[in-house]
């Protein structure tokens, strides 16, 4: 049995030696349809699933709570505590509290997204926070050039100072891939329970205890009326909304891929039909002299088996090939996200799944294997493949249209989709726009933002320019506030007044319980600290951030930290709650303390928490992003000069948080730094590319600037000497960081961030549908010759009869029009369908456009214009005297 099916194996190789044209036909459409779908299945693993190392991954979850901005995002204190206490769910839960900080590290500030995580969830991302704090691996070769140094530096976030203990590993971004993380640091016990009860700012996962499926654990997780909704979804690497999109994209490659696959398979079947066809006398003859059934499928396999794999091992080689190629036509950002994880083995292990299934499609002219008698199959040779085996050669080809007009409709949507996702609402004055990125000297930080944008605006061609921390589309920098409303009642206290000088510091227990000393690098109106006592009286544990009115003076005065007498001075005497003011400046003797001074603050002393969308800008970003001022006061002049902390927020955040009047109002940060809402903006959606616009609190970059900000320029025509000359001006400018400048157009900007997975999947399929094309070309060419083959014969007659030839290559290519026709309507038919679901994956697309069908058809033509094309010279070059001497 075994030496047969070698000698069949041996026969079938050498078969195909003999016909060169057909073996490499077989070839590349079996090589094209496992290289295809095993890339693609490698991308979509890279795009959708978790690359971390991680052991038990399948036991991790996200537990996410419902948000009345995001459908599913962190859980509060509450919440995490609730999820924690399920012992009979959870074997753990972690949390991690991302916020943007301000760290500080050789004299140089920067504005990072700093995550403190509880220590299980440190352990499982290996992350060494013991002893220290650990840098990010992307924000470790941004600002501090790879290098090993940086171990055992002292770096300051925030107020706290603490030690680089470790680099993230490369694959760790963050808790979530789509939520970078710069710095790490840990979530003690005791800072955990101060948090605020109502701010939503807890990433967790938990692992589940070994009982307890993830549906299982989202039934028993319902706290009630207590708190929201839980979610408990296995942990991907991505938040719930990313994951969705993420997910509907790689259901349309993997879709895609299958197309390609499946035409591929249809090609084998169809070629290896034609061969069984051309072979239908020697099968008619060997049938008659005993041949059995069994031992014509032996030789059908073993040519099914020869050709499946070779092309499989062609596919392997293209599959890795595709891997190194692919990324190399993307930007260097979109790059890093085209990831191949099966390696080497998951290619060989997916190339052997895929080498099987094709085998078992070339088994397909099994169908046309004679089983009546002699005579019979004689009589049958001399009509040719019987009506059901060309009915199903022509369900096979219009089978194969249709895949490869739904691939190219799709192609399309996903092109119109990106083309009308960067389209702006600011028309062809933001389409012309130019990003360039810079980095400052932190000591001359401002001066330099400064000079560089007047640089920029003497290039020819600039009509305005601006600054942003962070650009539309980026990715957005969330930070939990408390609210306190513009408009509430007061109350009368009674304070101690007093002063702080450099002699009596040593009379407090410092650090500060809460906020900051003196000195620190803040802005604020008229600025005291409180001690425990006062901070009682006033607010509890919201003081920090909070103002007092003074009877005497118009102006407020904010309290900026709350602080302890140390244990001996407590002994000496009971402290009353006192206020004191900054003195450390003076030389001369302080003023004496004052008794029962009257204030008068808010009687609420419970403000409510919120989170908004914060980004640091310039006057003029407000024109980029078509914003109006609808309520008070801009950036600059008076407001900026007053030393008060302002800021602005847009108008979903005013009807959210503060009842549609926020002017007045003020917000206090969690180090409580408080920022008075001085003006109110209008700006919609920038395009498609942002689903929705978020709260969002805008800070002047005069008093919050950045060592790396983002310049908008205008710019009346976009080229390449234009974009060189801006780089080289902005470097020019003294004060430049030791970062080049990076220099992009908006659509590149688009295509490198928030639309990066798209540009990647429209790259994907548009391959797909082009190697769709190809093989359909093959395909359609093998069907149209077969046809006209075993209508030699009739060709040969009508001819010797006087036929004109004409007539006879417009049935040939009539008979590919009508199988083109028929696919691409069920082609059009099935994309039709697809067209909603589509709309999931492209922002802000509506019905598609008219050119959208027609690249279909359009392509359609021209399949079966190159694949007819041969076939049709075939039929004009018959010779009846040649089929008479043949029959």
């Amino acid at each position: 049995m075994f030496s047969s099916m070698l000698r069949n194996l041996r026969y079938s190789a050498r078969s195909f030696t003999r016909r060169p044209g057909l073996a490499l036909a077989l070839l590349f459409t079996t090589a094209l349809g496992i290289a295809s779908i095993v890339s693609v299945r490698g991308f979509v693993d890279g795009l959708t699933k978790p690359l971390f190392p991680l052991g038990s991954l399948n036991r991790l979850v996200s537990v996410f709570g419902r948000d009345p901005q995001r459908e599913a995002g962190p859980l509060s204190k509450q919440q995490y505590l609730y999820a924690r206490s399920r012992h009979d769910v959870f074997q753990w839960v972690g949390a991690a509290r991302v916020s943007p900080g301000t760290i500080t590290m050789d004299g140089q500030t920067a504005f990072a997204s700093v995550a403190a995580v509880t220590p299980n969830l440190a352990g499982v991302f290996g992350l060494p926070l013991d002893e220290g704090v650990v840098i990010g691996h992307r924000m470790w070769q941004r600002e501090f050039g790879a290098s090993v140094d940086v171990l055992g530096e002292e770096i300051r976030i925030n107020s706290a100072t603490a030690r680089v203990t470790g680099i993230a590993p490369d694959w760790l971004e963050g808790i979530y891939r789509d939520r970078p993380v710069d710095v790490w640091m840990p979530l003690p016990e005791e800072k955990l329970q101060r948090l605020d009860d109502s701010s939503r700012n807890l990433w967790v996962v938990a692992r589940l205890d070994r009982d307890i499926s993830p549906s299982q654990a989202k039934v028993v997780v319902q706290p009630g009326d207590r708190v929201s909704e839980l979610r408990v979804l296995l942990y991907t690497g991505l938040t719930p909304e990313r994951a969705a999109r993420l997910s509907r994209i790689g259901t349309l490659l993997d879709f895609a891929a299958g197309g390609v696959f499946f035409i591929a398979c249809v090609n084998v079947g169809l070629f290896l039909l034609g061969r069984a066809s051309a072979r239908f006398h020697e099968t008619a003859v060997r049938v008659a002299f005993g041949a059995s059934r069994s031992q014509l499928v032996r030789e059908l396999l073993s040519d099914s088996v020869v050709i499946s794999v070779a092309g499989g091992a062609l596919g392997m080689l293209l599959a890795v090939w595709t891997s190194y190629l692919v990324p190399a036509f993307l930007y260097s950002q979109d790059a890093e996200r085209l990831v191949f994880p099966p390696a080497l083995f998951g290619i060989a292990e997916a190339t052997l799944v895929f080498v099987g299934i094709m085998i078992l499609c070339g088994l397909l002219p099994v169908m046309v294997i004679p089983l009546d008698r002699p005579m019979s199959v004689i009589q049958q040779d001399s009509t040719g493949a019987s009506p059901a085996i060309r009915r199903l050669r022509l369900g096979l080809v219009m089978a194969q249209m249709a895949s490869c007009c739904v691939l190219v409709i799709s192609t399309a949507f996903l092109v119109d989709g990106l083309r009308t996702a960067v389209v702006t609402s600011a028309g062809q004055r933001l389409g012309h726009t130019v990003f360039a990125t810079a980095q400052a000297n932190p000591v001359v930080a401002i001066e330099y933002f400064q000079r560089a944008a007047e640089a920029a605006k003497l290039i020819r061609g600039v009509s305005g320019v601006g600054w942003a921390g962070t650009l539309p589309g980026g990715q957005p920098m969330w930070q939990s506030f408390r609210i306190e409303p513009g408009q509430l009642p007061l109350r009368e206290v009674t304070l101690d007044t007093d002063w702080i000088t450099s002699d009596s510091l040593k009379l407090f227990d410092l650090p500060p319980k809460s906020g900051h000393m003196f000195g620190a690098a803040e802005r604020t109106c008229r600025a005291a600290i409180v001690n425990k006592e006062a901070a009682e009286e006033l607010f509890g544990r919201q003081t920090t951030g909070r103002t007092l009115r003074d009877p005497e003076t118009p102006q407020p005065v904010e309290i900026i930290g709350v602080v302890a007498m140390r244990e001996p001075e407590k002994v000496a005497k009971k402290n009353r709650p006192t206020i004191y003011f900054d003195y450390t400046s003076h030389q001369e003797p302080p003023p004496r303390r004052f008794t029962d001074v009257r204030f008068r603050v808010a009687i609420a002393s419970e403000l409510a928490s919120a989170d908004f969308e914060t980004n640091v800008v310039s006057p003029g970003y407000f024109d980029a992003v078509e914003g109006k001022l609808v309520a008070g006061q801009g950036f600059g002049g008076r407001t900026e000069s007053t030393g008060c902390r302002i800021g602005i927020v847009n108008q979903e955040a005013a009807d959210l948080y503060f009842g549609g009047n926020a002017v007045g109002a003020a917000v206090i940060d969690e180090q409580g730094r408080r920022t008075n809402v001085i003006g109110v903006v209008h700006a919609g959606p920038l395009g498609a590319f942002q689903r929705r616009v978020e709260p969002t609190l805008y800070l002047p970059m005069s008093q919050d600037v950045l060592t790396s900000m983002n310049m908008i320029v205008y710019v009346r025509e976009v080229n390449g000497p234009l974009l060189a000359d801006l780089r080289r001006r902005i470097e020019e400018v003294p004060g430049h960081g030791p970062s080049p400048v990076l220099v992009r157009t908006f659509e590149t900007y688009l295509n490198q961030t928030s639309l990066a997975p798209l540009r990647i999947a429209t790259i994907l399929l548009g391959v797909s549908a082009t190697m769709a094309l190809l093989l359909s070309v093959l395909g359609l060419f093998g069907a149209l010759s077969d046809a006209a083959h075993q209508r030699r014969c009739e060709l040969g007659i009508r001819i010797a009869l006087g036929a004109p030839r004409w007539r006879l290559i417009s049935q040939v290519l009539g008979e590919g029009v009508r199988l083109a026709c028929a696919g691409m309507l069920a082609g059009m038919l099935m994309s039709f369908a697809l067209s909603r679901w589509m709309r999931g994956i492209t922002p802000g697309s509506g019905s598609p456009p008219l050119w959208v069908w027609l690249a279909a058809p359009l392509a359609l033509a021209g399949v079966v214009t190159l694949a007819s094309a041969l076939p049709a010279r075939g039929a004009l070059m018959t010779n009846p005297l040649t089929i008479m001497h043949d029959t």
